[in-house]
């Protein structure tokens, strides 16, 4: 075996251990040894989304494309990188391409489900992650990745029950974590939600979903600052264009309540509004500062793995 063989390998057990930084560091020392790799190329752009370095994988995954044009994985990267980035043409461009290359990977119909679930197409991305788990169902990531999308559906039962089957085998499997940990959150076992939560973080701290996670358990625990994160929650979901909307027309609102009191024979009621939208103003100014401090605070409680 060569030494950038050796280097690759290496980094394929990083990256299934959770150790993505670790697993960086190997490529780059194949890439040092033979900088002509494709699918080392490909590699190092998924290990970078994970780190969200999305510029920079994006063109590892153009440079993987550059030296292999017909690699699949490569157009798999290159889709990937392009879902992280929100350019969801352009990604489903790249993943029809590699379904032309290869029609039966479950790993292209794990992307497609992650593309669909980004556009907000629940129940294609639902059909496609079944279908990557009958394709290899000895993978962890395509039933963790049902499981989650089982959990967004509604169908808490299912959810859990995939999670819990995914962690018998694959006890420090992250996803699978928190899709359980919001099944506990929901059930109202926030301590066992928290659990979760904290061995998430100690599996991979930088991850997008167990911090999410832990935020909620806070959420939960502490009414005043869970208001918050109920509220940024619901106008965050959905497209920035929502966002916008949304809290122009609670200005709106508000304007015009200020105007309709007064002429319909309530004009003492315009004061109190005025102080409950300056006192709503300053809720949501200082409330994100108290949350995550006392996110924070969570997180310090949580012990890492040696190698992070």
């Amino acid at each position: 075996m060569s030494r950038h063989d050796h280097f690759y390998r290496m980094a394929e057990r990083y990256y299934a251990n959770g150790q993505v930084d670790d697993a960086i560091g190997m490529l780059l020392q194949s890439l040092g040894e033979d900088p002509d790799q494709s699918d080392a190329h490909a590699f190092l752009s998924l290990c970078l989304i994970k780190r969200n370095r999305l510029h920079a994988a994006e063109l590892e995954a153009g440079r993987a494309l550059e030296l292999e044009p017909e690699s699949p994985f490569a157009h798999l990267a290159a889709a990937i990188a392009a879902i992280a980035r929100r350019n969801l043409k352009q990604a489903q461009a790249h993943l029809d391409s590699a379904r032309e290359l290869q029609p039966d990977s479950a790993a292209i119909a794990d992307a497609y489900a992650r593309l669909y679930l980004a556009w907000g197409r629940d129940a294609q991305a639902l059909e496609e992650a079944r279908h990557a788990c009958e394709l290899d169902p000895d993978d962890p990531d395509y039933p963790a990745l049902l499981a989650s999308l089982e959990l967004r559906r509604g169908d808490r039962a299912r959810a859990e029950a995939l999670a819990r089957d995914v962690l018998r085998g694959h006890p420090e499997h992250v996803e699978a974590l928190c899709v359980l940990g919001h099944c506990e959150l929901a059930a109202g076992r926030t301590d066992s939600a928290r659990d979760h939560a904290a061995w998430a973080l100690q599996i991979d701290p930088m991850d997008g979903e167990a911090l999410p996670l832990m935020a909620a358990v806070k959420a939960r625990r502490s009414w005043a600052l869970g208001l918050w994160w109920r509220f940024q929650s619901f106008i965050s979901a959905g497209s920035r264009t929502r966002a916008v909307v949304l809290l122009i027309g609670m200005f709106l609102i508000y304007r015009i309540a200020l105007i309709a009191l007064p002429q319909n024979g309530l004009p003492q009621w315009t004061g109190p509004l005025s102080y409950a939208w300056l006192l709503f103003c300053a809720y949501t100014w200082i409330a994100p500062s108290l949350f995550w401090r006392s996110v924070k605070k969570e997180l310090e409680q949580v012990k890492l793995r040696p190698g992070f």
